[in-house]
């Protein structure tokens, strides 16, 4: 009896090893819209983005507008957990967008465990996160840096040029409380004198 549960057991997660390998997701080849003398623009974005906590796909244009500077933060869930709170330690008149970098973590990880935490990142924040399920958008900012300590910031000019001003890093776990309130302004301080 012993024996056939665990042949049974044995069997099913080989079975659902399979599942996982033959049904994950291939990864995606780099997109050739990119300009390719290295100037970013608008035109460069995705046309239809994902909004953490927002069911419906809406239009770029929506968040990112012509005539309007506009700063682009993206990062993964350790450096998204600091830079959402930029407006709680610095006076930031320009909108800012943060874009969670999650493209090349697992398709089952990223429909069961990411959009949880990032919902309860943005919990009580206004600030709009794009979830960039299939990296379409750090595709386009040429952003292949998956590192979850690190954030990389674009300023989108009133042209709709944009150009990487500032790479920063936080510390490992960040997420969980590594970093004290004084630690985060200090990682975030030199994005903001960039700024000013």
């Amino acid at each position: 009896m012993l024996k056939n549960i665990l042949k049974i057991v044995f069997l099913g997660l080989i079975g659902f090893s399979l599942l996982v390998y033959f049904t994950a997701e291939k990864p995606k080849n780099i997109s050739e819209k990119v300009v390719q003398n290295g100037m970013l623009s608008l035109e460069n974005l995705p046309q239809n983005i994902e909004l953490v906590g927002n069911k419906n796909i809406i239009s770029s244009s929506d968040i990112f507008k012509k005539g309007i500077k506009t700063l682009v933060i993206v990062g993964n869930h350790d450096s998204l957990s600091v830079v959402k709170d930029l407006k709680t330690y610095f006076t930031l008149d320009m909108p800012y967008v943060m874009v969670a970098n999650i493209s090349n973590a697992p398709w089952f990880i990223k429909k069961w465990a990411i959009p949880g935490k990032l919902e309860e990142l943005t919990k009580n924040s206004n600030i709009p996160m794009i979830y960039d399920y299939n990296g379409s958008m750090v595709n386009s900012l040429n952003q292949f840096d998956t590192t979850k300590t690190a954030y990389f910031a674009y300023l989108i000019d009133e042209n709709g040029n944009i150009s990487n001003i500032y790479n920063g890093k936080v510390k490992e776990n960040a997420m969980d409380g590594s970093m004290s309130e004084e630690e985060k302004k200090a990682s975030l301080q030199p994005l903001i004198d960039l700024l000013k």
